[in-house]
């Protein structure tokens, strides 16, 4: 605005503000109308941007344009580090009182060769054979040990299994001296929660051999076993299979084998109360028929063979429909024949004289329908 003024009317305006209107000298109407107008607008500005300033400060800046700004320095976040639970430490394996098995299921830890020698007053010998079933089922050991001068036959057996597992009709005969004459030359003794058995040829040898695992089998009774819930059912050995067999070989009237060897003893009846065991035998009535067999079965409910402790007694792998696996054993003798198999519900072995294979393999697979 001052640009538009002559120096001499600039420095009357001067003179106007700092000294008042009557300092200042007018030119010509006209020009003091300008000059008033001129100062009116130069307030009228002045206090505009007064009020401008104003708003600024205590109003938010509203950008029109949008205008670069300083970046600003953003102090990192810290990521919170995860909480890491710690690994529980787990408790230790509380360990058992006593092995699974009663000795650890080691024969030689219930007698060795000479202690056994030295029970019978001859050298003995560890006999391993091929069982179908054993203390073990039930968490027990069961050993025997023959002669090793076979001119002088004698044995002994000793059976170790958890009291719990013991019927109490076996209990009952506990302590009780064997009769030897007409039956099983066998004796027995608890000891702790441990139950030894021994079978011998002469009532003496069945006590001295008792006394000698007792103390020892108490602090190594075994844990009781289950059988598997799996297992056969093995009431009635002889009516439920005899059906089969006769199906089988196209025969009727079968009847037990008139035979004394037939399982027996205290070790056997705790089997057979527990469901572990059975053992059943069929053959013609009549001794000449031409057609005569014998056909023995051995049953051990839930168990399973060991493949490679039938082959190295002599197992061949045959099929055998319903197994798991079937071994034909020949006869050492050349008579007869063993065929095992192993099922779902457990084993079978059938010993037989006067049939063939195929006729053994037949007759396995329908008494393991028969057994279910």
């Amino acid at each position: 605005m001052n640009d538009e003024l002559t120096p001499s009317e600039r420095a009357a305006l001067r003179a106007r503000i700092v000294g008042g209107a009557h300092d200042i000298t007018p030119v010509g109407a006209h020009r003091n109308a300008w000059i008033a107008g001129s100062v009116a607008a130069a307030l009228v500005v002045a206090i505009a941007g007064g009020v401008a300033v104003t708003s600024t400060l205590s109003a938010p800046e509203i950008a029109t344009t949008p205008s670069p700004s300083p970046t600003a320095t953003v102090a990192p976040v810290p990521t919170p580090t995860p909480t890491v639970a710690p690994t529980p430490t787990p408790a230790p394996t509380p360990l058992a009182t006593a092995p699974v098995l009663a000795f650890g299921g080691d024969c030689s830890a219930v007698l060795d060769a000479d202690a056994a020698s030295s029970v019978v007053g001859v050298p003995m010998r560890l006999w391993e054979g091929l069982s179908v079933w054993d203390a073990r089922s039930l968490g027990g050991v069961s050993c025997h040990w023959r002669t090793q001068d076979s001119s002088g036959w004698q044995s002994v057996g000793v059976t170790v299994l958890p009291y719990s597992v013991v019927p109490d009709a076996v209990r009952a005969r506990i302590g009780v001296a064997p009769v030897c004459e007409g039956g099983p030359c066998d004796y027995s003794e608890r000891f702790g929660d441990a139950w030894v058995s021994a079978y011998a040829s002469s009532a003496s040898v069945a006590l001295d051999a008792v006394a000698a695992v007792g103390s020892r089998a108490a602090a190594s009774p075994g844990i009781e076993r289950a059988l598997p819930a799996a297992a056969w059912h093995l009431d009635g050995c002889q009516d439920r299979l005899r059906g089969a067999v006769e199906q089988t070989l196209g025969r009727v009237g079968l009847e037990p084998v008139g035979t004394d060897n037939v399982p027996q003893g205290q070790e056997w009846d705790v089997l057979t109360g527990r469901g572990a065991a059975a053992w059943c035998s069929v053959a013609p009535p009549v001794y000449d028929d031409p057609d005569y067999f014998t056909l023995r079965l051995s049953i051990a409910a839930g168990a399973q063979s060991d493949a490679s402790e039938v082959e190295r007694f002599g197992g061949i792998p045959v099929q055998v429909n319903g197994a798991r696996a079937a071994w034909w054993i020949p006869p050492a003798n050349g008579v007869g024949g063993r065929l095992r198999a192993d099922a779902d519900g457990g084993i079978i072995e059938a010993v037989g004289t006067d049939l063939t294979q195929e006729q053994m393999r037949a007759l396995a697979e329908n008494i393991i329908g028969a057994l279910g």
